[in-house]
């Protein structure tokens, strides 16, 4: 089945887009929450999308919680086939929610369903990601297996071989995309993904002043964000102190379903669902079982077995 994995790749890249992009705004939204304030820290939560070409589809979805105060940030990645009731049509992923919510609409959507306030949306565009790893000088990684994949109506060209490579853009792209050559899917490439944006923080360390510069300029036209220049300034601070080594990331609780149209869904554990948000989005008051989505978006009740996942305690789910 499929989950892009934990995105904290194109997450964290984010993060640090934003971080090193000071003042390079589209969109801004002067009335947008500024963070929370509990137990003497404050919290600021990102929704992080990546959108891909041809059909602007969702195909990376990362809630990231910075605890402002203590300089750590936590990520929580939603699979893009999530099943969730954002629209009455029949195509209920939520990779096509911004499609039908707008960005805004999504970020709201998914404040209410989950019960914790999202304060910012981030939207990083394909193209811009390639062209940010070449800004950066590119990053060095363990690539864990030969990729080789091609999809000509996504002109999608996959080709690299295991081992220890310096990936340019396009190989980067490559390599977070690929797929269909790991036994798990989906699953497989968010566990790459998770490699990539830790090797992308770790070059982000290193960026010269011309670097910076050159990223800035990008962001102009590759990043859509909500943030305000006053907030933007603040938040570099901190994402260059919080520990890039050992981020807390995962990806939220749920199984693979095949729905009666034959196409794949994943579908959340309510259980599971309830526990990593008060550990990864660390909400006002920690959430009760009960709480958690209330009006039942994440369930398909007529559907047995998304209601099974649903309803099951988080320890009958198979182990990743």
């Amino acid at each position: 089945m499929k989950r892009f994995s934990r995105l904290l790749t194109v997450g964290l890249a984010v993060l640090i887009i934003v971080s090193f992009t000071f003042s390079t705004v589209v969109g801004t939204d002067l009335r947008a929450i500024d963070a929370d304030v509990q137990g003497g820290d404050r919290i600021t939560r990102f929704l992080l999308l990546g959108c891909d070409r041809s059909s602007k589809l969702t195909d990376t979805i990362l809630l990231v919680t910075l605890n402002e105060t203590a300089r750590q940030a936590h990520i929580l990645q939603i699979p893009r086939d999530t099943y969730a009731e954002y629209t009455d049509r029949d195509y209920k992923k939520l990779n096509g929610a911004m499609n039908v919510l707008g960005e805004r609409g999504v970020k709201q959507f998914l404040s209410e369903a989950l019960g914790v306030p999202i304060h910012y949306f981030v939207i990083l565009k394909l193209d811009f990601f390639e062209d940010l790893v070449d800004a950066i000088g590119g990053v060095d990684l363990v690539i864990p297996q030969d990729m080789d994949y091609e999809d000509p109506a996504q002109g999608l060209k996959i080709h690299l071989s295991a081992g220890t490579a310096h990936l340019n853009g396009d190989a980067a792209e490559q390599f977070v995309r690929f797929r269909s050559g790991y036994v798990n899917a989906d699953l497989g490439r968010l566990d790459a993904q998770k490699l990539f944006l830790k090797a992308f923080a770790e070059q982000c360390k290193s960026l010269s002043v011309s670097q910076i510069l050159r990223v800035t300029t990008l962001a102009l036209t590759g990043v859509q964000t909500d943030i305000g220049l006053p907030e933007a300034i603040r938040i570099v601070g901190v994402l260059r102190e919080c520990d890039t080594e050992n981020l807390p990331m995962a990806t939220l609780a749920g199984q693979a379903a095949k729905g009666k149209s034959g196409a794949w869904y994943y579908c959340l554990n309510r259980e599971g669902a309830c526990r990593m948000i008060n550990e990864y989005l660390l909400p006002p008051v920690p959430m009760d079982l009960a709480e958690f989505d209330p009006n039942g978006i994440f369930d398909r009740a007529e559907y047995l077995e998304f209601h099974r996942i649903y309803q099951a305690p988080e320890s009958a789910l198979p182990v990743e």
